[in-house]
């Protein structure tokens, strides 16, 4: 059976000197069977108390069902999960520059291939040219292009790049 509770003038909103204990009562679940007779007798008779009975009973009842109906994990759970995240914060700030120092060496790498494709790119155009002229006039007489000076170091730094490039590739994004 619930009271319904009615708007009081302005007035009459005073504080009970009681109110303390009622709700003191209360929260010590001493209400209102363990409760002194004085105060039970009190709250009869004040209406401002029997107020703070009613919602405080009510604020305390859905306090105690959300309290047994909470799923709190055990500490030693918590503690592996505050010591794995903390091991997993270490992980990535220790690997923060290690990502950066690989992000800038393949920078490096690439502009370093574009260097070198840059200044070997009229040999490698006499290379293809001259093929190409040999091919369409059909005649093999011509000294081999290989014979340069700049084709041996030519074709092995294309062979290391051709290597290179995919393993720093495979390093760089692979998620180790």
């Amino acid at each position: 059976m619930m009271r319904r509770l009615q708007p009081r003038p302005a007035e009459d909103m005073e504080n009970c000197p009681r109110e303390a204990d009622v709700l003191d009562a209360l929260a010590s679940a001493r209400w209102p069977h363990r409760a002194d007779e004085d105060l039970v007798q009190h709250v009869a008779s004040c209406e401002i108390c029997q107020d703070v009975i009613t919602v405080a009973a009510a604020i305390q009842a859905d306090h105690d069902a959300a309290y047994r109906e909470a799923n709190v994990p055990s500490s030693g759970q918590m503690w592996w999960r505050a010591e794995m995240r903390a091991r997993q914060d270490a992980v990535r700030e220790a690997s923060r520059p290690v990502a950066v120092a690989q992000g800038v060496a393949v920078v490096l790498a690439l502009v370093v291939a574009i260097a070198v494709a840059w200044f070997a790119w009229p040999s490698i155009h006499d290379l293809l040219s001259a093929s190409t002229a040999t091919a369409a006039a059909g005649t093999v007489a011509q000294p081999s292009v290989f014979a340069s000076s700049m084709a041996i170091p030519l074709a092995v730094a294309m062979g290391a790049l051709l290597v290179i490039a995919p393993l720093a590739l495979y390093v760089v994004l692979s998620e180790k």
